[in-house]
């Protein structure tokens, strides 16, 4: 089962150049920022549920990135961890 992604959405609007999230973002009650102005993004380091990179797609990870016991992740797109 995959985790629920928390977002806000929001409308474009004519003249709008930036955008204001007045809550957090999160992913399965992890921030995904860890500084108040967005610039440091956070993720786990140990992926607990098998995922497909499909065909087409760029993924990225960022540090040390653990496959937990029973997991896999199939890449057929491309995948950088950085």
């Amino acid at each position: 089962m995959y985790g629920k992604i928390i977002v806000n959405t929001i409308d474009s609007q004519p003249g709008v150049t930036s955008v204001t999230f007045h809550d957090k973002i999160a992913a399965n009650g992890g921030d995904q920022w860890i500084d108040r102005y967005g610039i440091i993004k956070a993720n786990a380091n140990e992926i607990l549920s098998s995922a497909v990179i499909p065909a087409r797609t760029n993924a990225v990870s960022a540090g040390t990135v653990r496959i937990g016991v029973g997991c896999s992740v199939t890449v057929q797109g491309d995948w950088r961890i950085v």
